[in-house]
């Protein structure tokens, strides 16, 4: 997929989605001298994905100017049938006149997303993809509250359990123990989990410490009730 960033409009907002870049990707960044610098996290990310990678300054400062580049490129792209579908990154609505365009001329031949972001834009193409999967999941809106009260709950647990293995010879595997325990839904899970992670006699130890925890809840609670 093509990106044709308008990164005057954008800026560094534009550029949010680079970690989900494909080699097959290509990202072409359209500039000026009003927007020079841009956040290294960014140009890491489009290296590590080693995708396509061009930059179009602008030459002469003109009204509209890199959007008359933006569409030229888009024109060029399909003419040379480099590509089917390329996403326009920018808040500028004069860009619905170049998606209307290509609908109108080539039906589904050819086709131009509008996106604030390059992460918004593979979500806008459709894309039927793990990365696209991985940005909805990302995306999904969770309730603060109960974020917080499962957080807090998860530090009471962590502190409960730092104070029960301090001297023993786990104590450097808390984050082991710690999904045991959250991963087991009973106590006979609990158990030979604990076996499969500590060996028989170190298993059988772990196990023995967390159904002594006072104050821990889950399967040992549900067992005790």
């Amino acid at each position: 997929m093509h990106f044709l960033v308008d990164y005057e409009n954008v800026r560094n907002l534009g550029m949010r989605g680079t970690e989900f870049l494909l080699s097959s990707d290509c990202v072409i960044l359209f500039y000026s001298d009003a927007a020079l610098a841009i956040e290294q996290r960014h140009l890491q990310n489009i290296q590590r994905a080693r995708c396509g990678f061009e930059t179009c300054k602008l030459l002469i400062k003109r009204k509209n100017g890199l959007d008359f580049y933006i569409a030229s490129k888009a024109g060029a792209l399909f003419g040379a049938e480099q590509c089917r579908n390329l996403v326009i990154v920018s808040n500028d609505n004069g860009f619905q006149a170049v998606r209307d365009y290509w609908q109108e001329r080539s039906g589904t031949k050819h086709r131009v997303a509008l996106s604030e972001s390059i992460e918004h834009g593979i979500l806008t193409v459709n894309e039927n993809s793990e990365r696209a999967n991985l940005i909805r999941s990302y995306r999904k809106t969770v309730d603060i509250g109960q974020f917080s009260a499962a957080y807090q709950e998860r530090q009471r647990i962590q502190r409960t359990l730092s104070a029960a293995f301090a001297n023993t010879e786990f104590c450097g595997r808390l984050s082991d123990i710690q999904s045991i325990l959250e991963e087991g839904a009973t106590p006979k899970v609990i158990y030979l989990d604990s076996l499969r992670r500590f060996g028989r006699k170190g298993g059988q130890e772990v196990y023995r410490i967390l159904k002594s925890c006072k104050g821990l809840k889950g399967p040992f609670a549900k067992a005790e009730s």
